[in-house]
């Protein structure tokens, strides 16, 4: 994976002990999380095919792996309205009856919601190209990790003097666990169509939090998680 520039600000954020712990690994994906939302993917992708057996295969690996991560230690706390939404907006239910959660009333009175990070990616945050040296750092960083070696692309970055941000992506746990099992229940009902808008709407539900290699949060409202290196 190449780095790629992007352009972004920055302000400091204010931490639990919670995120602090979590967050010294600050690009830390839940192993679980992942696969679970990969398994949601396939689900929709079985049933657009008509592979009933293989969706429901799907829909309860995703059951389990969501359980699995209820004790994963990637999980944080983390008010809704500091981390950003999508580009995505939720699809809306067609007929799927789904009342707002413990997790969503919690978001809008702006308490704290558990998320499970399910994906993550590094970029760069300014235009390096004028810069020989920062373009040169940028090269050798790729090959460091062409060779598998992301702790020294890294460093290479950090020396050079590059500004990295890193982005996680999450879900909303508890919201995505009682979604997830509506959907595979309609699934068991017969409702295949109807589960799919279900899983749309966690998939819709990802969020993004945005944060410099040095733990300040970009763009202002996206909060980032502060780095004891």
């Amino acid at each position: 994976m190449a780095f790629a520039a992007t352009d972004t600000n920055s302000s400091t954020p204010k931490l639990t002990p919670q995120e602090k712990a979590v967050n010294k690994d600050f690009s830390k994906v839940s192993a679980d999380g992942a696969d679970a939302f990969m398994d949601l993917t396939l689900t929709r992708f079985a049933i657009f095919d008509g592979r009933i057996d293989a969706a429901k295969k799907y829909i309860d690996k995703a059951e389990k792996a969501l359980s699995k991560a209820k004790a994963d230690e990637t999980r944080f706390m983390k008010d809704e309205a500091s981390l950003n939404t999508t580009k995505n907006k939720p699809t809306p239910n067609s007929g799927a009856t789904t009342a707002p959660t413990a997790d969503q009333q919690n978001s809008s009175n702006n308490t704290m919601v558990e998320w499970l990070p399910v994906d993550a990616s590094i970029t760069i945050d300014e235009d390096f190209t004028a810069n020989p040296d920062k373009k040169a750092a940028v090269a050798d960083a790729n090959k460091s990790l062409s060779n598998g070696d992301r702790t020294n692309a890294i460093e290479k970055l950090k020396l050079s003097g590059v500004k990295i941000d890193v982005v996680v992506l999450a879900l909303p746990l508890k919201d995505t666990i009682a979604k997830v099992q509506q959907a595979a229940n309609m699934i068991n009902d017969g409702k295949y169509y109807e589960a799919t808008q279900v899983i749309k709407q966690v998939q819709d539900g990802v969020r993004s939090d945005v944060m410099d290699f040095n733990g300040k949060p970009v763009n202002g409202a996206q909060k980032g998680a502060s780095r004891e290196d």
